[in-house]
């Protein structure tokens, strides 16, 4: 009985250390080791972006575009996957209509997840986070004000929710490289 008992716990060792190594195949494997990051930078309106150029490849234009008719004091960029499958939206704008970060959020959370799961939800003096899941996809997004609340900063990643471990950590990268520049920026 000993024997037996014996060898089904070395299987059962074995077993989770395959599986342990097969995980960390799988997930060395989908993430490129070269993420290629690289910084975005809005010209005039001094907001500095870093962000893996090697993992959204592509630019598809300005998400401030839809912005023209209020004001020309906007910069941003949309960026996708080459397969278009995970979306980065990074930007500035005036905040003309003087809303709070409270404000903000509300209306983000009305308009662009208002059937979504939020798995986190912050708001701390001049920005907030919210992030979670709508469907098949995962989304997070970050505003942060400047210029004493005249400004919006934004940054904002979609991307499939079955892909989540490699997004959530260039997500995690992404928020830990983002610091608003304060001193740099032409608030007038």
């Amino acid at each position: 009985m000993d024997l037996v008992l014996g060898f089904k716990t070395q299987f059962r060792t074995a077993v989770v250390a395959a599986l342990g190594v097969l995980a960390s195949c799988m997930a060395a494997s989908s993430a490129p080791q070269d993420q290629g990051w690289t910084t975005y930078q809005s010209g005039n309106a001094g907001l500095v972006f870093e962000y893996p150029a090697a993992i959204f490849s592509v630019q598809k234009g300005d998400p401030t575009d839809a912005l023209k008719a209020r004001t020309s004091d906007r910069a941003g960029r949309e960026l996708t996957t080459a397969d278009g499958r995970a979306i980065l939206q990074i930007g500035t704008f005036p905040n003309l209509d003087n809303a709070t970060i409270d404000q903000l959020k509300r209306r983000a959370i009305d308009a662009s997840y208002r059937d979504a799961k939020l798995d986190y939800n912050r708001t701390a003096g001049n920005w907030y986070v919210v992030s979670g899941t709508r469907g098949a996809e995962t989304f997070y997004e970050r505003v942060h004000f400047s210029c004493n609340g005249r400004r919006v900063d934004i940054w904002a990643v979609t991307y499939p929710t079955a892909e989540a471990v490699m997004f959530d950590a260039l997500v995690d990268d992404m928020a830990r490289r983002f610091r608003p520049i304060i001193a740099s920026v032409k608030c007038q």
